[in-house]
């Protein structure tokens, strides 16, 4: 089988509209990627090669769901924290099955499953799905369009302050069910909310393919927090763009702990003025895993600042590479791009690489890079254990003080305890 051919007709695209009841007008853009696809290509990556993960492998029996699932607690207490206040939606098997909005939020949030979103049509909709995110970017983004099967819509009010969490988790433990989910979020003028998605996989699938897209209407803010944790023997790619509009802010905070290879795409364009994106991703590599990161924040508007900050600790024969590209169009005068890539190798046998690139394409800003690849300092691991640690428990304090600048920005002490555990877990792997 041609592993870069998409092998699906416009038949098996009628049986999935069939399935999720979504409208016309969105099998029509499954039809119109199905198409594109044939032609679009796989990003080129430095070192790593999308055309021999098998992403297009996809079989029609995969999008059955199971109607008959009972919500129960219980099942996620290891995940969730229903005891404090928070916005919580569960995502299980592709399908929304739990929202729970405090009453003194529900008129300045309104949650929906993604296809549900697309029969509504509202204009803020259409303003975020498939606008930021296009079809035809790559053959992963018109994959994901082809066989989109799960994913939900955010619409947060204008001058909304939402100072509690939404916790978005996504389970997925059916081997049965293919994971092509798609996250739209739309944050009004003068908004303000932390979001935090965590995206727990308990069975080898084959196989992912992720979107989340996120507006910024004027002097919005947003904190968005994600951790992911797929299985071994799966590969996927998670895409998450980002527009910012005039004095909005987006902070995201990556913790990517997955044993799976994973191709993460990242843009966020400044579009407007005094806008700003900071970009902080931490990973930790295990076995033969593969992950790739290609981190861009575009400044497009007048003093707009973006910041990048990737570290990767790298165990086995793990393979990461940190990509950052900060770029200032032609007129975004007095803007900001800052970036670093610092990757910690603990095994001779892993490979790291780091490639920080800066286009510049204005007089009047402020750039920099840097990036560092070395192993573990010894000296700090002598002293470690000469106040009577093991070389175990050193190199696993010295992991943990090295991941910690996005581990501590995770604002939900649950998250940011499961984190730390998943981190724990690889190292005494």
């Amino acid at each position: 089988m041609d592993k870069n051919k998409l092998k699906i007709s416009t038949k098996s695209l009628k049986e999935i509209a069939n399935i999720t009841k979504e409208p016309e007008w969105f099998n029509l853009i499954r039809k119109k990627s199905m198409y594109e696809n044939y032609d679009l290509k796989f990003p080129n990556l430095h070192s790593m090669n999308l055309e021999e993960w098998g992403l297009l492998d996809f079989d029609i029996n995969t999008f059955i769901e199971d109607n008959n699932y009972v919500f129960n607690k219980e099942e996620f207490a290891e995940e969730i924290n229903f005891e404090e206040e928070s916005i919580v939606i569960i995502q299980k098997s592709n399908k929304l099955v739990y929202l729970d909005i405090p009453e003194r939020f529900k008129s300045l949030i309104f949650v929906n499953d993604i296809f549900t979103a697309m029969n509504n049509n509202s204009d803020k909709f259409k303003d975020t799905f498939t606008k930021i995110t296009t079809t035809n970017k790559n053959k992963i983004s018109s994959l994901h369009y082809v066989l989109l099967n799960s994913g939900i819509y955010i619409e947060v009010e204008d001058n909304a302050i939402i100072d509690i969490p939404i916790q978005y988790a996504v389970i997925v433990d059916k081997v049965e069910h293919s994971l092509y989910n798609h996250l739209a979020l739309n944050v009004g003028k003068n908004a303000n909310i932390n979001f935090i998605e965590n995206y727990i996989s308990k069975e080898n699938q084959k196989s992912f393919n992720i979107i989340s897209e996120v507006l910024l209407l004027e002097n919005a803010n947003v904190n968005y927090s994600s951790v992911t944790n797929f299985s071994n023997n799966q590969k996927g790619t998670i895409l998450r763009n980002a527009y910012t509009n005039r004095s909005s802010v987006i902070n995201w905070n990556i913790a990517a702990m997955d044993n799976a290879d994973v191709f993460h795409d990242n843009t966020t364009n400044l579009l407007g003025d005094g806008s700003e994106g900071n970009l902080k991703i931490v990973t930790l590599g295990t076995d033969k895993q593969k992950v790739y990161f290609n981190s861009e924040l575009v400044n497009q508007g007048l003093n707009t600042n973006g910041d990048i900050l990737q570290h990767g600790v790298l165990l086995d024969e793990s393979h990461i590479v940190f990509n950052g590209v900060g770029f200032i169009v032609k007129g975004a005068s007095g803007s900001n791009a800052y970036q670093s890539s610092r990757l910690l190798t603990l095994s001779d046998k892993a490979k790291s690489d780091a490639n920080p690139m800066l286009l510049i394409d204005e007089n009047d800003v402020a750039a920099g890079h840097g990036a560092s690849l070395g192993k573990i300092d010894e000296e700090q691991i002598y002293y470690l254990k000469s106040r009577g640690l093991s070389q175990k428990e050193a190199s696993r304090l010295l992991v943990h003080g090295f991941l910690s600048p996005v581990i501590e920005k995770l604002s939900v002490k649950k998250v940011q305890e499961k984190a730390v555990e998943l981190i724990d877990t690889k190292i005494n792997k």
